[in-house]
């Protein structure tokens, strides 16, 4: 083990360790004081028919325009809000998303960060004793999909969470997070190195945990689905992406 590794794991991690579970408990105790728990509510008691359209950033995202969607609610994140000319119910982004990408306030009715799709997801498990910790803090889409589940959506639609790279972009990505538009124009300007996104570029960023275990993530994210009682629906028509979730071609009535 080199010198690097051995600081990093024996000095490093066990406090931030020990930060982050801090942040945890104070978190749950603010849920409770809040009551928190009642506005989510029990886990067995979804709405039964309410629906949610969960809209990330990749080609398919603008499939939605071939469903009605009048009657189900929409979840957009980070840059997909632009998909829609319309109002959306919800929005959510990461810590470190540009305030300048944001949509205006009047375009959404909630928005969503951190304190909800993080600590109150987490607080929410540990109050009914789920059997698991929901994977928030993994990828943005594993985040907004545990929120909506313990929000009591009990169909949750996918599109434009499509997790089918462009290989010629996943082969020269360096693992690094890097968001300025310009430098991924520099880095990916090759006729195939199209982005894998419908707007702007993009990064195969959550391949950071790796393929394999990127797909483990979304196949136990699908068993705890049935603890919250609820059921994630792939609407997109894209293929070669991971495949977990039961596919569709319709928002079901």
């Amino acid at each position: 083990m080199s010198i690097f590794r051995f600081l990093k794991q024996h000095i490093y991690h066990p406090p931030r360790q020990a930060v982050k579970r801090l942040k945890e408990h104070f978190a749950y105790a603010y849920f409770l004081i809040k009551g928190n728990h009642v506005k989510y509510g029990h886990p067995k008691n979804q709405k039964k028919g309410t629906k949610v359209l969960y809209v990330g950033s990749g080609k398919s995202a603008l499939e939605y325009k071939n469903h009605k969607i009048d009657q189900v609610e929409v979840l957009t994140v980070n840059n997909s809000h632009l998909a829609f000319d319309d109002f959306v119910a919800y929005y959510l982004c990461s810590t470190d998303f540009p305030k300048k990408r944001k949509p205006n306030r009047e375009r959404y009715g909630e928005l969503i960060l951190k304190p909800k799709y993080f600590y109150d997801v987490l607080s929410h498990a540990r109050y009914h004793k789920l059997p698991f910790r929901p994977q928030v803090g993994k990828t943005i889409f594993l985040d907004g999909l545990y929120w909506a589940m313990t929000k009591g959506f009990s169909e949750i639609y996918l599109l434009g969470f499509d997790h089918d790279y462009n290989p010629k972009r996943v082969e020269k990505w360096d693992g690094k997070h890097i968001g300025n538009e310009e430098k991924l124009k520099e880095i990916f300007s090759s006729d195939d190195e199209s982005p894998d996104a419908f707007y702007g570029q993009n990064t195969p960023d959550p391949l950071r945990h790796g393929k394999h275990n990127l797909s483990k993530m979304f196949v136990d994210a699908h068993k705890h689905a049935a603890h919250y009682g609820c059921t994630i629906y792939n609407l997109s028509s894209r293929k070669g992406g991971i495949e977990v979730f039961e596919r569709t071609t319709e928002i079901k009535k």
